[in-house]
């Protein structure tokens, strides 16, 4: 049986308290002797740079292979699990929203990283080796930073962050019109989109609902969320209600009917039918066939 998921809090010790930690994967391995952590989350971002490595990652119930020079962007709340066959080589880099903030670098652009990404789906990315050479060499920096420097470090690190996270972001962009104005506008509205999704997706499940929140009509929603990001504002908000039941059933003893109700859903019927619909599972199936595999 799984246990009620576990979240890491960021840690309030004195090296830790300017909000951002770097490790090496191979450090990591070694002080839990190989074993696998359990499924948890976290309340601050990671970001794991894998140089070497043989296993998988978990993300939201999403399995992807680890692979040489990929690079994965786990949001705050996200379940993920890290499965290494052998040692592996790389980073694993840590830092809270307050660490941004005092370091100046918009929480817009390590929230556009996301915001191609489906709900509950955040594939690696593969930056390339020239890409991958510069990102090695802004983390070997961070590392000498974090050794070597008595004062100003946090803004040393700072500044190799904001490097880091705009050439992450470069990967990430999809083909968009030349209207850089017009751009902006619509991340504008996706960004803050998903802001209200994330706050409010217990209780709204119509698309009407965000689309008079940020004053625009429904039309014009789904035509902003859908040409940047390939899914519909429907498919959104259906995805994160699903992601955050499969959690609920996987990692709590609640009963179908007492998170249908936390969800918002005013029988336990209609989600029953919405879970199925979307998964092919009843959600009893679902807790039964995850637990038992």
């Amino acid at each position: 049986m799984h246990d009620q998921i576990q979240t890491y809090q960021w840690p309030n010790q004195h090296a830790l308290q300017q909000g951002f930690v770097l490790k090496k994967m191979e450090d990591i391995y070694q002080a839990a002797q190989g074993k696998t952590d359990k499924p948890h989350r976290h309340d601050y971002y990671t970001v794991i740079f894998v140089k070497e490595a043989a296993g998988k990652h978990i993300l939201d119930f999403e399995e992807y292979d680890l692979q040489p020079d990929s690079l994965y962007f786990i949001f705050p709340g996200q379940v993920h699990q890290l499965i290494a066959e052998r040692e592996p080589t790389g980073w694993v880099m840590n830092f809270t929203t307050e660490f941004l903030v005092n370091q100046g670098i918009p929480c817009s652009i390590i929230d556009d990283i996301f915001l191609y990404n489906d709900f509950g789906k955040s594939p690696p990315l593969f930056p390339g080796p020239d890409v991958a050479r510069k990102l090695e060499q802004l983390m070997k920096l961070m590392e000498t930073s974090l050794q070597d420097f008595l004062h100003y470090s946090g803004d040393a690190i700072g500044a190799l962050l904001r490097l880091f996270l705009i050439q992450s972001i470069n990967m990430c962009q999809l083909n968009k019109e030349d209207n850089t104005q017009l751009v902006d506008s619509f991340n504008s509205i996706a960004r803050s989109f998903r802001k209200l999704l994330d706050e409010n997706f217990k209780r709204s499940h119509q698309v009407k609902e965000y689309a008079d929140m940020l004053s625009v009509s429904a039309d014009y929603l789904n035509k902003t969320i859908k040409s940047i990001t390939g899914k519909t504002p429907k498919q959104h908000i259906q995805n994160k209600i699903i992601t955050e039941a499969k959690r609920l059933l996987l990692f709590t003893d609640l009963s179908a009917k007492e998170i249908a109700f936390d969800l918002g859903f005013g029988e336990a019927a209609h989600f029953s039918n919405f879970f199925n619909r979307n998964t092919g599972f009843s959600p009893a199936a679902f807790r039964f066939s995850v637990r038992n595999n």
